[in-house]
């Protein structure tokens, strides 16, 4: 199979390839180790400055062809030496044990979640996310990207919480794929923020050949409530 691999430049490309695979840096948007934080609490400080250092070092990767794309932690660079309890704490935060499917065709998405009690799947049309399209720019590595804005709603125990998602996608780019669960725009999304987690594009292969997208099926499809239940059990027999 050939392979062409494309770092960032201003270069017009021909995208007759049937697939790809974009590699993300991970990162927080925004940063809790604040020097208010360093003058108060000078170990919490130093806790959540050991967050950030851990999320720089997972990298996703987003496999894709003409019809769906997964997305998923494809390296982590986080020492065995680090402590075990925050690394997985950073790796969860970031979505690193779960599985993100797309299908275009069907308007499937399949989010794998990983529980402490096991792992679910979760079912919906791929095609929920109601973009709000700014005429805002800016230059990622070279590609001209544009914003778009939306709020998803987290629904949990009976409450909604209310994250703030910022996407920088690229035309120019025309698979309308992108991180977590997120797609749907006209381009690639090559930055996302969802609340304070954040990935930005560190590089995007193509391949002159169809790249088979592995659809999720492991898990067990359970309610909110079931899952609440689940955790309560697992809590008490810990």
């Amino acid at each position: 199979m050939k392979i062409i691999i494309i770092f960032f430049s201003s270069i017009t490309f021909s995208f007759a390839q049937y697939s790809g695979r974009v590699t993300y840096k991970s990162f927080f948007s925004e940063s809790e180790a604040t020097e208010e934080l360093k003058t108060n609490n000078r170990m919490l400080y130093q806790e959540k400055l050991d967050e950030e250092m851990m999320a720089k070092m997972l990298r996703f990767s987003l496999d894709f062809n003409q019809d769906e794309s997964l997305f998923y932690l494809s390296e982590s660079m986080i020492s065995d030496a680090e402590e075990i309890a925050t690394k997985k704490y950073v790796t969860g935060l970031f979505y690193g044990y779960d599985k993100f499917y797309i299908n275009k065709t069907t308007n499937e998405l399949i989010e794998q979640l990983y529980y402490t009690f096991g792992v679910i799947l979760k079912k919906k049309e791929s095609n929920f996310i109601h973009w709000e399209l700014k005429n805002e720019t800016k230059i990622i590595n070279g590609y001209l990207c544009y914003k778009a804005n939306y709020t998803y709603i987290q629904k949990w125990k009976g409450n909604e919480f209310p994250w703030k998602v910022v996407a920088w996608y690229c035309p120019s780019i025309p698979f309308n794929y992108g991180p977590i669960r997120y797609s749907g725009l006209p381009g690639m999304i090559l930055e996302l923020t969802e609340k304070k987690v954040g990935y930005i594009v560190e590089k995007i292969e193509f391949f002159d050949k169809k790249l088979q997208i592995k659809k999720p099926i492991e898990g067990e499809d359970l309610t909110d409530q079931q899952i609440i239940k689940r955790q309560n059990i697992t809590r008490e027999t810990d």
